[in-house]
């Protein structure tokens, strides 16, 4: 590597760190949303989909129990991928088998015709909502009137198309397993004999309040056991700590900086008003004195509000992740416990996801390597101005 190069290397090395630290934090911060998700492997539908209208009902049961904190309930199921077809043309998509209030959680784009309704859902029509993209590939520019698709040798009546939600872009994402989707009743699949691969009970809490996410859990639990519990919100949290953190030790160098900048303006207007005080008499310097120690007064009032907003930021995981932090931090065996049972849950053998789960987790990774690379970066730059 020639002089040159190594120079450039941890500019290199910070422009793409900081490129892939802001779209990572980018498409955590747009894509996560705030649903409570419980996902489960999806079990036998039974008889014409009796094991899943079953569930569906105590589904509405947790949804009435928990009203006061949550707005909807709402089960769902998910395929990877189904084939559809329509005449001739067929193609793979991933398949969302969706419940009462599941479009009030997961909201969609209508592009063309109307969206399934809640009675269709609950009554499991032989209806289905295409992406704008599969819709193409299936019928063409013109969607026909009454156009119909096959699933699982079933015929659907396509009632609208949607905007794929994948993406900023309306493309596949990242959480994706094919690159269009397929939505329907839920107790319509389950009775086309349709294999799923997960079911997911979401909700939409009122408020970003952590008591509805636990009752959510509890109730979840209780509902369906072992299923894995996704708070969106807080993954999405949980892969900003890297970050985070560092933004708390910048800001500290940065507080302490300013506030030595200060201590030196504010000795210097002193100094100042110490040299006119001999010359003149205090009388007329009062006004002078009074703006002197308001100004000294707004600008150390400015820093310590600064450092605050500082703490209160860097202190909100501890908020949200309220199983981080001991009973008595200074009581060595409730350290212990705390420490095991965050070992214990990161160890589970299996886990089941959701795909908004698979984009965090993307998103998450690149903004955590995007901060290594940053870092790195500034401290090989940081070396080589030492040298010179």
């Amino acid at each position: 590597m020639t002089k040159q190069s190594k120079r450039r290397l941890p500019w290199v090395l910070m422009a793409l760190g900081a490129a892939m630290l802001l779209a990572g934090l980018g498409m955590l911060l747009w894509t996560t949303g705030s649903a409570l998700q419980y996902c489960v492997a999806a079990p036998d539908p039974g008889e014409k989909g009796e094991s899943y209208r079953k569930l569906a009902v105590s589904a509405g049961h947790v949804g009435e129990e928990l009203k006061d904190v949550l707005e909807w309930v709402a089960l769902g199921g998910a395929s990877e991928e189904v084939t559809l077809t329509a005449g001739k043309n067929s193609e793979a998509a991933s398949l969302v088998a969706m419940g009462e209030g599941w479009l009030e959680v997961y909201p969609r784009f209508i592009v063309q015709g109307r969206r399934i309704g809640e009675t269709e859902l609950a009554e499991g029509a032989k209806l289905i909502m295409l992406d704008e993209g599969l819709a193409f590939k299936l019928f063409g520019e013109e969607l026909p009137p009454e156009a119909k698709v096959t699933l699982n040798e079933a015929e659907y009546q396509v009632v609208g198309t949607v905007r794929h939600a994948g993406s900023l872009l309306g493309g596949r994402g990242v959480g994706d397993g094919q690159a269009y989707d397929a939505y329907v009743p839920l107790l319509s699949a389950a009775a086309s004999g349709v294999e799923l691969d997960t079911l997911t009970l979401s909700a939409k809490p009122q408020d970003d309040d952590s008591g509805a996410a636990q009752l959510f859990s509890e109730a979840a639990g209780q509902w369906l056991a072992g299923g894995t519990f996704i708070n969106l919100k807080k993954e999405a949290m949980r892969r900003m700590i890297l970050p985070r953190i560092v933004l708390l030790i910048a800001g500290l160098y940065v507080m302490v900086g300013l506030f030595k900048r200060m201590t030196a303006l504010a000795e210097g207007w002193v100094e100042g008003f110490r040299k006119a005080l001999k010359g003149s008499y205090l009388k007329p310097l009062i006004p002078r004195l009074v703006g002197l120690i308001a100004l000294i007064l707004l600008g150390y009032g400015a820093l310590i509000g600064l450092t605050w907003l500082l703490m209160v930021f860097s202190a909100q995981p501890l908020y949200v992740f309220t199983e981080w932090v001991p009973e008595n931090i200074v009581e060595w065996s409730s350290i212990r416990k705390v420490f095991w049972s965050l070992v214990s849950d990161s160890a589970r053998l299996i886990r089941v996801g959701s795909r908004e789960l698979r984009a965090i987790e993307f998103w998450g990774g690149l903004t955590r390597w995007g901060t290594v690379l940053l870092l790195l970066g500034g401290a090989m730059r940081g070396r080589r101005a030492a040298k010179e």
